[in-house]
């Protein structure tokens, strides 16, 4: 089992570096094809406000956009170049508000996406939210997020799992299991553990364990007793203090657009994560 389709969204920002990197690298090591997508954003800014901009101000904005597109590109394709990896890449033009549903549908036709942590100083930090939501809630397809200030330089490649039993869980699990066979150290983390019926057979945590070794992934099970704190905050210092180098996790289930928060778990951790998070909707 391995990833054979990636793809990767590109822009013109430093950190899209990072992202780059981490998708083409992957690509390498699973023998995959991995795109970048650059969006170019087309301007509609004179029919919400409702009088004519000159056409040479529009002109003028259409021309940076293109130039950041190709540049972005352009980098893109010498880093998969660089590193011998089959690539190709596109430059999609659309309206903002119609991007999340362009770059979603291109997700749909690959193994595995990877998007960037929106940065909170930023100011396209709500655009940025609005593709996390519109790929996790209508791709169908796992996310890769990289944090904005990049991938932890760690010796020992440790993924932990945070796992609840949910079918969420369970897809993220699985969706990632290409990149759970080649780490050091895999740990199922369940938080505040419940109580099971013989009839379920062991552990909550101990049978995605049994199901990963089919796998060739030998994950332990570690159980975290902390009532008094909330599930994200257990997730994060346990991130921190294990040294890991990636998060397992299913996602949130209600659109941002309808709820305007991410909310809960997912918030936290998409606001405060410090290591690559795989989330599956």
């Amino acid at each position: 089992m391995s990833y054979k389709n990636i793809l990767v969204h590109i822009d013109d920002s430093e950190v899209c570096d990072q992202r780059v990197a981490a998708a083409v690298a992957l690509a390498k090591r699973q023998g995959a094809m991995v795109t970048g997508i650059a969006l170019a954003l087309e301007s509609t800014i004179s029919t919400y406000i409702g009088i004519d901009i000159p056409s040479s101000l529009t002109e003028q904005q259409q021309a940076l956009v293109e130039a950041a597109s190709k540049s972005a590109a352009a980098k893109f394709e010498a880093a998969a170049e660089a590193a011998g990896v089959e690539y190709t890449s596109r430059i999609i033009h659309t309206p903002a508000s119609k991007a999340p549903a362009r770059l979603a549908f291109f997700a749909r036709h690959a193994d595995l996406t990877f998007l960037g942590q929106p940065n909170p100083q930023e100011r396209g930090k709500a655009f940025y939210e609005s593709l996390m939501d519109g790929v996790l809630q209508n791709s169908g397809r796992p996310v890769y997020i990289v944090p904005y200030i990049g991938r932890p330089d760690l010796q020992i490649r440790k993924a932990v799992i945070a796992w609840d039993g949910g079918k969420k869980s369970v897809r993220a699990v699985n969706d990632a299991i290409p990149l759970l066979q080649n780490r050091d150290e895999v740990v199922i983390l369940v938080v505040n553990p419940k109580e099971r019926g013989k009839e379920f057979g062991g552990k909550q945590g101990e049978n995605i364990a049994a199901h990963l070794k089919r796998h060739g992934v030998n994950a332990t099970v570690d159980y975290q007793v902390a009532p008094d704190l909330s599930v994200d905050t257990v997730i994060l210092n346990y991130l921190s203090e294990a040294s890991a180098d990636l998060l397992v996790m299913g996602a949130y289930g209600h659109s941002r657009l309808r709820e305007r928060t991410f909310g809960g778990v997912t918030d936290s951790i998409l606001h405060h994560m410090t290591v690559p998070v795989l989330m599956s909707e």
